[in-house]
């Protein structure tokens, strides 16, 4: 299919969770391709279809879908393209695929993890329902292209490829070298601050220090005078420097009240999490779990905080 002027259009699509709307991206070009598709609902899928056929198309033209990231909102319809080639990084692969080892192992290494930092069982109970959700949400497909930072986006050759982890360990960025226009996924939205998620290491690696991966991401988008960037959820962004020195405040800021907290003695994370966040870290222990834990790498990499296992748990002390 040949298109003779390359257009972005947004599709905005409900999601059942608390971030709210997920935004698609319908690239018209030489290849007709998909940013996202937006989570595996009834609702969702018919939002979509709807939106694609007001543009001038049906789900049976997309050509390509390009993944920014793998979280179930962003992937969950990724199989609903019969005639479209998946592309995104290669860690995609292994969520869309439910590869089996993988999945065991993710569970194993995060149940001893966040009992060696004092979450009760009622709390990995709820961590893992929330995971399982991940699977109600996305259908098992398959990545057929992968691309990496410095690659262009197949079919689209001035859209560049940045890898930007943090948020997700699989996340990519991509830019426009012809207006500096970029599609971001959630690397930076204009209402909300992504939290830089845990992930489990892969065989032999370390665990990924993901708010530290996130911050050189973020210094990243200053670099690349980005003139407009779409976003994954909420309004786009134009003062992107700005924001990310907004963004980097705020953790700093962040790191700096869970020190105080550790000036009172040490803690163990799930305790950090109770004081930080009260109710919701018994709502969503994954996700504040994530966020004190992203803030403590910080300060241990700042020589202020230092860990302690005292072969029960694992605690966190002021220097």
């Amino acid at each position: 299919m040949t298109v003779k002027t390359e257009k972005i259009h947004c599709i905005t699509i409900p999601t059942p969770f608390l971030v709210g709307p997920v935004n698609c991206y319908l690239i018209e070009g030489a290849v007709l391709t998909l940013v996202d598709t937006g989570p595996k609902t009834e609702e969702g899928l018919n939002v979509l279809k709807s939106r694609i056929k007001e543009i001038g198309y049906t789900m049976n033209d997309i050509e390509q879908i390009v993944l920014t990231h793998h979280h179930p909102d962003h992937v969950g319809l990724t199989a609903s393209f019969p005639h479209a080639k998946v592309i995104g990084h290669k860690l995609n692969q292994l969520w869309l695929s439910r590869d089996r080892v993988f999945f065991e192992q993710y569970a194993s290494y995060f149940k001893t993890f966040y009992m060696q930092h004092g979450l009760s069982e009622n709390q990995l109970k709820v961590i893992e329902r929330s995971s399982l959700g991940y699977l109600h949400f996305v259908d098992r497909t398959n990545v057929d292209i992968f691309i990496s930072e410095g690659d262009t986006l197949p079919g689209l050759p001035h859209w560049q490829v940045v890898e930007t982890p943090g948020h997700a360990q699989s996340h990519l960025f991509f830019i426009r070298d012809t207006d500096r226009m970029a599609i971001g996924g959630d690397v930076l939205l204009a209402s909300v601050s992504s939290n830089a998620l845990l992930e489990a290491p892969l065989d032999g690696e370390e665990r990924p220090k993901t708010l530290l991966q996130y911050r050189d991401s973020l210094q990243k988008l200053k670099d690349l005078d980005i003139k407009e960037l779409y976003t994954g959820h909420g309004e786009k962004i134009k003062e992107v420097a700005a924001l990310v020195d907004k963004r980097l405040a705020s953790q700093e800021e962040r790191a700096k009240v869970i020190y105080g907290h550790l000036k009172e003695g040490p803690m163990t994370v799930n305790e950090l999490g109770a004081k930080m966040f009260g109710r919701s870290h018994e709502k969503q222990p994954e996700l504040t779990f994530s966020e004190v834990f992203g803030h403590l790498d910080l300060l241990v990499q700042d020589e202020l905080v230092s860990e302690v296992n005292d072969g029960d748990f694992i605690y966190f002390k002021a220097k």
